[in-house]
Order: C-alpha cells, then structure tokens, then sequence
C-alpha cells in the first residue's frame, strides 16, 4: 500500500505544470486559428521563419519553466539544515546561466516572429501602394499601367517606400547599424514629424531625432521590393494582378542568441541579421478618373467678363 500511494504521488500533475501546459494549448491554438486566414496575418503565421522561431520560443518556453522548476527544488533543499545545502547551492548557481541563455534565445525567437508578422504586412503595403501608383501618370516615361527601370522609376520609388515606412519599426535605431548608410528620405522623413507635431501645438518626441534616422537608414539599406512584370511584357493591364515581393534583413539584436538566428552582415560591427521574404498579389484599380481642372478666382454673376 506504501509503494502505491507513492507512485500515486509521483504521477501526481502539479497544479504550476497544469497551468502552463493549458497555457502553451491556448498558445498554439491561437496561433493555429490566426494561420488559418488568408490574409497577411495568415501568411506571415504559416511562413516557415515564423514556424521555426515559434517552435523555439515554444520550446524555450518549456525548458526555462523546467529550468525554474530544478531551480526552486533546489532552494526548498539549500533552505533546510543538512549536509546538502551546499550542494544545492552549487547546482543552483550552475543552472541560473542555463536559465539566462533560455530566456535570451525565447526572447530572440519572438522578436523574430514579430519582424517576420512585419515583412508581410509591409507586403501588403507595398502591394497597396503599387495598385495605386501603377495607374497613375507620373511622366512622360511612366503614363498609365507602365513601370520604367527600377533604378529610376518613380512608381517604385512610392511602392518601395511604402514597405521601408512598415519596416522601420523593427530596424534597428543606431546610426549606421549594419554598414548603413545616410537613406535619401531621412531628412524628409524627420521633417515630415517635426512638422506633424507642431501643428498640432504640441513638441516633437525626442525619439524622432535619436532613433526614427537610424530605423529609417537601416530599412532603406536592407529592404528590397520587387514588382512582379505585365503579363504582355510591356504594359499592365487594367485588371491585371500585381505581385510585390518584399526581401528584408531583419536585425538581430538579443546578445549570445542571436548567432543561432542569422548571419552575420558585412559591416564589421558584429551586427547579425536574418532573412526574411514575403509576396502579396493585389489587383491593378486600372481607372482613370478624368477631372476638370478649376481655374481660381471664378468669377459668377453679373459683370463676368
């Protein structure tokens, strides 16, 4: 009856593990009932970088709460008098470094999620500004549904600016981070919030003067947006599904986890960065809206010359 009821004991669920086993559930459902969709959410959710780092934060998650667990027993034995306070003491100090290694890599593998979730609705962006720009008569080399070299192509300048906009928000902040260098846009980027916040009476963060350049300059640098050519090899149709692809290198900044997530960048800095890629498809609006152009002052009435 003894060895039962301690076998009993031993398979015995505490009620810490059954909380964080019905949280990690309700974290994969989650993540599985937001996958589903079809949308840029959707897909930054079911894209591989984002499967691989959730796996890990996942399974970091479970090893640091492990980890934690080791540790606790640990401090229960150190507490009580005996030969082998000293021992758990030892091994407490040898598993707290283990502990802060998990905890740097679960941190790192969310950021990465995050920066991936990013890339795709920078897509998206980028594919909504493309739909809007195609149509446009921008110049005499770029009128309606045609799209000059990229190198020079206005269109692009606008769709490309559009993702670099989302991304800025997960580049990094300092200045030159990565081998970056001054973006054409940074100035006219700070000027355009400068602007924002003294028209409404009210004084400009101090970020958009320290961080908002260095984000900007590294988003620039490490983005590309590609737009996918007409079907007929010269000119888009008016109805014709334009496909943006968006290639950014996402800053890695976590220390010692960050090795096991990218490279390292040619800057000579230590910087790291990993790849991450999304396309996003949209239909071209195709319509020309024809508006009769006022001519100001207009004179109505009597003595209207």
């Amino acid at each position: 009856m003894t060895d039962r009821r301690r076998s009993k004991r031993r398979c015995r669920v505490s009620a810490s593990a059954g909380v964080a086993g019905l949280g990690v559930l309700g974290l994969c459902a989650a993540w599985a009932w937001a996958a589903c969709g079809d949308n840029w959410l959707g897909r930054a959710l079911r894209d591989e970088l984002s499967l691989k780092a959730g796996a890990a934060a996942l399974l970091s998650l479970v090893g640091l709460y492990l980890v934690v667990g080791v540790i606790w027993r640990l401090g229960r034995a150190r507490r009580r008098p005996g030969e082998e306070s000293g021992t758990a003491a030892i091994e407490f100090v040898l598993l707290f470094p283990i502990a802060l290694c998990i905890v740097l890599v679960m941190i790192q593998s969310v950021l990465v999620v995050t920066g991936n979730i990013v890339v795709h609705y920078a897509a998206y962006a980028a594919a909504r500004a493309a739909v809007v720009w195609v149509p446009e008569k921008v110049s005499y080399d770029e009128p309606r549904n045609v799209v000059a070299d990229p190198a020079y192509s206005a269109k692009m300048l606008h769709i490309r600016g559009a993702a670099v906009d989302v991304l800025k928000a997960v580049s990094a902040s300092g200045k030159g981070a990565g081998g970056a260098g001054e973006a054409p846009g940074s100035l006219v980027v700070k000027d355009g919030y400068d602007r924002f916040f003294s028209l409404h009476n009210r004084p400009t963060p101090r970020w958009v003067h320290t961080m908002l350049p260095g984000k900007y300059d590294y988003a620039w640098e490490y983005t590309e947006v590609t737009l996918a050519p007409p079907a007929d090899g010269e000119k888009y149709a008016d109805h014709e599904d334009l496909t943006v692809s968006v290639r950014h290198w996402l800053y890695l900044s976590v220390p010692y986890a960050k090795r096991f997530f990218g490279d390292r960048l040619p800057s000579g800095r230590g910087d790291y960065a990993t790849e991450a890629t999304a396309t996003y498809t949209l239909t071209n609006q195709g319509v020309e809206d024809e508006i009769d152009v006022e001519v100001f002052p207009r004179y109505v009435g009597r003595g209207q010359g």
